[in-house]
Parts: C-alpha cells; structure tokens; sequence
C-alpha cells in the first residue's frame, strides 16, 4: 500500500479513537453529575439518555479529529520525505 494512503488512513483511525474515547469521557461525566436526574435514579440509569450524550458528543467529534488526524500525519509524512 502507498505510504501516503496509509499515513491517511493511520491518521483517521487515530483521530476516530480519541473522539470516540473523548466521547464516552464526556457520558461517563454527565452519568456521573446526573443533571436534573435525567441520567439516572432510584429505578436504575437510563441507558436512552447516555448514549444519546455519546452520540451527540461522538457527531461533531468524530469528522473534526479524523481530519486532523489525517492531515498531521499526512504533514509528518510530507516532513520525513522532504
């Protein structure tokens, strides 16, 4: 495989993993705070409302850093060649 392609495509991955971890962080942290008690009470978590918290952090996420990722290691490859 070309090494650019798979400098994209290891940049992509990386950047996917980190928003889908910055994700669950952030449903983690509002099932801990519990809002309003939306997240969870004395019947047990509302499994609805966290995902629905990592979806919407996942959303915006995930194509921003997937880009970033790419275009640094793409940078760093066009660096190592130069």
């Amino acid at each position: 495989m070309n090494r650019w392609i798979r400098a994209a495509l290891q940049g992509t991955s990386i950047g996917i993993a980190i928003a889908a971890m910055l994700s669950g962080l952030m449903a983690i942290w509002d099932w801990c705070e519990n809002p309003g008690g939306i997240f969870r009470s004395v019947s047990g978590t509302q499994w609805h409302y966290v995902w629905g918290t990592f979806i919407s952090w996942l959303g915006p996420t995930l194509p921003s850093f997937g880009m970033t990722g790419a275009g640094v290691l793409l940078a760093r490859q066009w660096w190592r060649q130069t």
